[in-house]
């Protein structure tokens, strides 16, 4: 029997549980194995080094890597990572632990704001989809920068909704709603903690234009609100920026916010250039497995535009996404995780869709897209079977069980879309797909991790270094030897790895080391120029071979190389 609607008594005993399902399947999707991979890509390794010089020096206010000033980002990140090495050392875990926790803070965030503003069942909805959709578990298991922007951001933007719909009561008190702008003022400040300037100017951004639309712009023009506002604002942000301005000034301007928030955006001196339309597809790949309810969504709202300006939440979601990847489109760096704030909103948006299971007669639209879910899932799972093995070096057996897993998950929710109803299959499908994350745990990630982190051959290099011993790198570097052998490589002035492009600046390089000798890394497809050179003498001290399925181009060697008498 059919049963897409429950009766309101057991809806109601069903969503007292509500927010312990969400932490449970928090405690899935974010926690489980959290430790078991390496620290992976460029940033990771550095974030979590930094951290750690924080923590072992006592010194809260100076960044540093490797010893060297290191202004790149703020400091909020850092200081969850130092407290998470303080309760479980210096392991990844402690360094992912509460980011894993903000990331759960800001889907029962989600959670608490869909069921004050429009429903339970909406809420949970919502925050069950920003829990389990790409983007936002696969922040919340790295430690960088993305997530806590995101979270702030929400808290400071579902604070600002919740005080201007108070505003437009028919009796307004503006002594009690008050709160609602002092937390919008608070999370602000943490937000330009979390990650510099973006995080008050994507936030203004988003709320002047619902404003101008709603036509409600001089709501704000209260100068108490704005002044305790204001003071709010600059007394949280001032907790780490004005003790870092004070201790080193113009050092820190120029690096912090000329070089890393200007040059950055307006140009690539970073080297991270992407299409224009890059983020819309970041977009749609990140909101998996619920893309098609998202795209829903987008047609859903085109269709009824009128309608969608008039009702002020779903306007506000939608200026909340595009108005945050408009900015970050004309960039010129783009990394995926730069709209990660965008998903909170997305996942809202989903919920609208997801929510009309819980009406008496279900749309034909909602059945289609559900259909689709199911076929998503599905077809990831076979393809995973294929590409997981040339992509991820996995093995054939470790392939074809993680597809097996993740065709499960579409075949479980199709099962009980038939058997009990969509409601409750879109309710199971959020927790079934903690199976796909356990599953990810013992069969991808050993392989992940071995392409995607340096820290086999530098804790070799640990080992085998003598005593005054640097490591260069040759033609490419690898940020992940910045955690595992943070004291072993060359550094220049602001603390970047040396990296040497030629055996005779090898040769130099070694002899004028202490020890007449150096450490080098390299891929293999370059180290033929440094065995065959005449200036060289090596030895080799270790490899890191990727499975055999991945290019021989992601291995590395480690050689003892010392210049020929």
């Amino acid at each position: 029997m059919r049963t897409d609607k429950l009766p309101s008594e057991q809806n109601q005993n069903l969503e007292r549980f509500f927010p312990l399902a969400l932490v449970a399947l928090c405690a899935g999707i974010f926690l489980y194995g959290l430790g078991s991979l390496p620290l992976i890509g460029p940033d990771e390794p550095r974030y979590a080094q930094v951290a750690r010089e924080m923590f072992t020096s006592g010194d809260w206010v100076t960044t540093t890597l490797g010893g060297i000033h290191w202004f790149e980002k703020p400091a909020l990140t850092y200081w969850l990572s130092a407290a998470g090495y303080w309760l479980f050392g210096e392991t990844e875990f402690g360094a992912r632990f509460f980011i894993a926790l903000l990331a759960t803070a800001g889907v029962l965030l989600v959670y608490w704001f869909g069921q004050r503003i429009r429903s339970a069942q909406f809420g949970f909805f919502s925050a069950a989809v920003l829990a389990t959709c790409g983007m936002w578990p696969g922040f919340a298991r790295v430690a960088t920068f993305d997530l806590t922007l995101s979270v702030a951001m929400a808290l400071a933007l579902i604070s600002f909704f919740v005080w201007e719909r108070q505003q437009a009561e028919p009796q307004p008190r503006p002594t009690g709603n008050a709160a609602f702008w002092f937390f919008m003022s608070f999370a602000l400040g943490v937000a330009v903690l979390a990650k510099g300037l973006v995080g008050i100017v994507l936030p203004s951004a988003i709320i002047g234009m619902y404003l101008l639309l709603t036509r409600r712009l001089k709501i704000v023009f209260n100068p108490k609100l704005l002044l305790i506002g204001a003071v709010i604002f600059l007394a949280t942000a001032a907790t780490w920026y004005a003790p870092v301005i004070a201790k080193h000034g113009r050092e820190f301007i120029n690096e912090f916010f000329i070089a890393h928030h200007f040059q950055r955006y307006t140009s690539n001196k970073y080297r991270h250039p992407q299409p224009v339309y890059f983020f819309f597809l970041v977009a749609l790949a990140g909101s998996f497995p619920w893309t098609f309810y998202l795209i829903g969504s987008a047609w859903r709202s085109l269709r009824t535009w009128r309608e969608t300006l008039a009702d002020r939440l779903r306007l506000f979601l939608w200026l909340w996404v595009l108005v945050t990847i408009g900015f970050f489109s004309f960039s010129g760096s783009k990394l995926p995780g730069y709209v990660l704030p965008i998903f909170p909103a997305m996942a809202m948006l989903i919920g609208l869709e997801l929510e009309r299971w819980c009406q008496p007669v279900i749309e034909r639209r909602t059945k289609v897209l559900a259909a689709l879910t199911t076929a998503f899932i599905a077809v990831v799972g076979i393809a995973a079977i294929f590409v997981s093995q040339r992509e991820l070096g996995v093995t054939n057996r470790d392939a074809l069980l993680i597809g097996t897993v993740t065709i499960g998950v579409a075949a479980i929710h199709l099962a009980l879309w038939v058997w009990r109803g969509g409601k409750l299959a879109t309710m199971v499908l959020p927790f079934s797909l903690i199976v796909v994350v356990v599953a990810a745990t013992h069969w991808v990630f050993p392989a992940l991790g071995n392409r995607e982190s340096l820290r086999p051959l530098a804790m070799t290099a640990r080992m085998a270094a003598q005593s005054g011993e640097r490591l260069v790198f040759f033609v490419n570097d690898d940020q992940g030897i910045n955690f595992y052998a943070t004291e072993l490589p060359w550094r220049d002035t602001k603390s970047e790895l040396v990296v040497l492009t030629s055996a005779s600046n090898v040769a130099l390089m070694a002899a004028a080391s202490p020890t007449k000798s150096i450490l080098v890394a390299s891929r293999k497809r370059w180290v033929a120029g440094l065995l065959t050179s005449e200036q060289l003498a090596t030895e080799t001290l270790g490899e890191q071979n990727f499975n055999a399925r991945c290019s021989p181009d992601c291995d590395w060697i480690l050689l003892r190389v010392w210049r020929k008498q």
